[in-house]
């Protein structure tokens, strides 16, 4: 991670540099008698709840039919037909919009772009957004430094295979602004950094059964999102630099929980024993918080444990113990 001139933040992945590809291609006929010359497919792809998304697939093409010499290759996915998305949209739909044209503009992406199961976005690829739709093999998903502050992210068609979504610096104030994300229910690792958000939606996360990392660091969180503690596989939690004043006695239900970051927050006391509580604790960072040098109140000797570390940040008080 790196900081521009000015100061906004930007992510770099060195072994992932991938954008959507998609290609425009103009059909054009002499007279509407003139077939087209491919055969379309509408594939259904099964999203969570019961709802259904059409995909258009090319499922054929004439030897020597206008769709074909025009550049349209077997297995592309219709992303537009002139202009409008053909998400929802059923053959129907299709037929009606190349039946009465001479010229048809469709936006398609290839097969090899539509199977890619790791993409990251940032500025200026905002339209790839309205592509996600088409990408059903996707895994991980991540979007930096694109606002959403007013407009939201759609994700409500996306494909529910999705175990990891990261979207950083994307001026979100609520995890609701986020469409849809309660339907990813294969989601294991969560990172919503340096946005905005002031408070955790309890609905929506309690949806997410199967995450085990969550990841809300530099934030506007005033409280502790108490459904955090209801997440049974939840093993990672990072809270760093919010305004965070409470951990609450129900945090000591988090069986699961493996790694506790709560650094650069305004804690001024825990749950007692806290540390002791919670039999998966590997690691609980709390530096640069209000707490007296306590150590007892952690859970005093772990040797219990084979590993364990735990840094307060306050003189005397930063204990390693194995």
């Amino acid at each position: 991670m790196s900081s521009d001139d000015s100061g906004k933040l930007v992510y770099f992945e060195s072994h992932l540099k991938y954008q959507i590809t998609t290609s425009q291609i103009t059909l054009t006929r002499k007279n509407k008698k003139t077939n087209w010359g491919v055969n379309v497919s509408n594939i259904i792809a099964k999203l969570y709840d019961g709802l259904e998304l059409y995909l258009a697939t090319v499922q054929s093409l004439d030897e020597k039919g206008i769709a074909k010499k025009m550049g349209l290759k077997e297995r592309d996915q219709i992303l537009e037909v002139n202009g409008k998305s053909v998400r929802g949209w059923q053959s129907d739909n299709l037929l009606a919009e190349f039946s009465g044209s001479l010229s048809v503009t469709v936006t398609v992406i290839s097969v090899e772009d539509r199977t890619i199961t790791d993409l990251f976005l940032m500025t200026n690829r905002e339209n790839d957004l309205n592509y996600l739709w088409a990408l059903r093999q996707l895994v991980k998903l991540s979007i930096c430094n694109i606002d959403f502050s007013g407009t939201g992210l759609d994700l409500s068609a996306i494909t529910t295979t999705l175990h990891e979504l990261i979207v950083t610096n994307c001026s979100l104030k609520c995890v609701t602004q986020i469409l849809g994300i309660g339907r990813l229910v294969s989601l294991k690792r969560l990172i919503l950094t340096h946005n905005n958000l002031e408070h955790v939606d309890q609905k929506t996360m309690m949806k997410l059964k199967e995450l085990t990392d969550l990841q809300l660091g530099y934030n506007a969180l005033q409280s502790f999102p108490s459904v955090v503690t209801r997440m049974e596989k939840l093993e990672e939690l990072s809270l760093i630099h919010n305004q965070i004043s409470v951990l609450p006695d129900e945090v000591v239900q988090m069986r699961s929980l493996e790694k506790l970051h709560l650094d650069n927050n305004v804690l001024t006391e825990l749950p007692e024993y806290v540390t002791l509580q919670l039999p998966q604790l590997r690691a609980l960072t709390l530096e640069n918080n209000k707490l007296a040098p306590n150590t007892a109140q952690l859970g005093g000797s772990r040797k219990t444990r084979s590993k364990f570390y735990y840094k307060i940040g306050v003189a005397d008080a930063s204990v390693a113990q194995t």
